[in-house]
């Protein structure tokens, strides 16, 4: 295939995987409606009590909040030094265009360019997004795995253990390869046999700085531990929905089932899992006895909570976005 041709079908590419994407999203909604009783679910939402949804979503800030500390524990470990309010503005951007963009890591692209104008390269604030992105998933593995051990010897959840005993194998199997020194040059020839090698040169700069993060263990751990209580209180707004919404579940089912729901959302196979994820809490949580609507009803609300704390940040991206523009024609008109 010729130049031309070859960029006009890269062109294509990203329209038919967004179509494909809101096709499945509005196939499994469509799908799901069939399946519940719309009268349960509405009178599900009617009943809900405010005052839980309310703490829900302060939980949900509070959360951020720490995970913004996370992230910046990372940019301090990179040599990026930025004010804490700054990085708390990039860490809510992010999460506002995670639910606002086709792909769900869409804000995690935003983050690495805001960190990047601090005068380090894009390669080196990916290299703190994307350990951010580990820790937390290492920690809400190894969380779930071991909260939930007393829950292997009921037999209709077995499965369901077995799926984060999974979880957990794929979670340290990612971050081996992260650290692994031989993974990403491995990835270069793979990538130049494909005729991709021009990636050679940011390839290289990524594992030198996952280098520095690999000499830098006791930090990782330190984020570690701030990484479970991000995730522990992530699983609560969880339990305050419910309590909201009337679904009385055992505390336990919660960090044994939301950890697997947070896996099958995170599948690139939908509008921002929209679908997905009242599909796999339909499943997950009529494991332990709730109904169609109640379970439909429980992910919904969450989502909607989690948009509503996420468009914090899209106020602070438009307050900010004349400012950057002046910058930008400043910059352009600079010789």
């Amino acid at each position: 295939m010729n130049g031309p041709a070859r960029g006009a079908a890269g062109g294509w590419r990203g329209p038919l995987l967004l179509a494909a994407k809101m096709a499945i999203s509005l196939g499994l909604i469509s799908f799901l409606f069939t399946r519940i009783p719309l009268d349960e679910l509405r009178a599900t939402l009617r009943g809900a009590d405010l005052r839980w949804i309310v703490a829900a979503g302060l939980l949900l800030f509070v959360s951020n909040v720490i995970g913004t500390w996370q992230w910046n524990g990372l940019l301090q470990g990179a040599g990026i030094r930025i004010p804490f309010w700054k990085v708390l503005s990039y860490y809510h951007v992010g999460l506002f265009f995670n639910n606002f963009l086709p792909a769900n890591v869409g804000g995690d692209l935003v983050r690495v360019l805001d960190a990047s104008r601090y005068g380090c390269s894009r390669a080196t604030a990916f290299s703190t997004v994307l350990m951010d992105r580990l820790i937390g998933t290492v920690a809400l593995a190894g969380l779930a795995l071991v909260t939930t051990l007393p829950a292997v010897d009921r037999l209709h959840l077995s499965v369901a253990y077995l799926a984060v005993v999974a979880f957990f194998g794929a979670s340290v199997g990612m971050a081996w390869a992260v650290f692994h020194p031989a993974v990403l040059p491995a990835l270069e020839r793979l990538l130049a046999r494909v005729g991709l090698g021009g990636f050679k040169p940011a390839l290289d700069d990524l594992a030198a700085r996952l280098q520095g993060f690999r000499d830098q263990r006791g930090l990782f751990l330190r984020l570690l531990a701030v990484a479970l209580v991000v995730q522990i209180s992530r699983i609560f707004v969880h339990v305050l929905v419910a309590r909201g919404l009337g679904i009385g579940v055992e505390l336990i089912y919660f960090f044994l089932l939301v950890p697997l729901l947070a896996v099958a959302v995170s599948l690139p196979i939908s509008l921002n899992g929209i679908g997905v994820r009242e599909g796999a809490g339909i499943v997950l949580f009529g494991l332990v006895g709730v109904g169609r609507a109640a379970a439909f009803g429980l992910q919904f609300t969450t989502y909607l909570v989690a948009v509503a704390v996420s468009l914090l940040g899209g106020l602070v991206f438009l307050v900010r976005l004349p400012g950057r523009r002046a910058l930008e024609r400043q910059n352009r008109r600079e010789p």
